[in-house]
């Protein structure tokens, strides 16, 4: 904490969205990722995917949303000019996590309910693809934008850092 005293404020906007963007990356491949493990033998041995548990955390995701865009806009007014750019992109990208966030916490919610069988829409225990398949196309609409807000905030953050390094060789 203590070195974040000497941090610029977008310096630590930018190690926020990273952490926020690491636990997001951590959800999604837990979902999506080693199938093999999930089937038998493997799931005997390696523990299953805990949906309600990613559910909660894209909540939070979500939550730390508008701390941030106020974070962002404190640091607009004390920031630097070479930092703008990268704190204007931030607020837009922070609404696409919350999105992608959204959707994937509905992927997670929807296995859990099929772990559960619960019933869908009068579905009486049968996987209703179609209703899985909508979620899915939302969750990767939800990401396409987010790929494409980080494309501007790390345009932005680039020139942030060649400002700092000219500030700092400047000294």
């Amino acid at each position: 904490m203590s070195e974040d005293i000497y941090k610029l404020p977008s310096q630590i906007i930018y190690n926020n969205l990273k952490e926020m963007m690491r636990a997001k990356n951590t959800a999604h491949e837990s979902i999506f990722k080693f199938h093999w493990k999930k089937m038998w033998p493997f799931s005997l041995i390696w523990p299953q995917v805990d949906f309600i548990r990613i559910v909660r955390l894209m909540g939070e995701l979500q939550k730390n949303v508008t701390p941030q865009k106020a974070l962002v806009k404190e640091a607009k007014s004390k920031a630097k000019p070479y930092e703008k750019t990268f704190l204007d992109t931030v607020p837009a990208y922070l609404d696409c996590f919350g999105e992608s966030c959204k959707h994937l916490a509905a992927v997670a919610q929807w296995k859990q309910d099929m772990l559960e069988k619960k019933l869908h829409h009068d579905v009486k225990m049968m996987r209703d693809v179609s209703e899985y398949n909508n979620i899915l196309k939302a969750y990767e609409k939800a990401q396409n934008d987010l790929v494409q807000a980080g494309a501007f905030v790390r345009a932005g953050w680039v020139e942030a850092l060649k400002g700092f390094v000219d500030e700092t060789e400047g000294k």
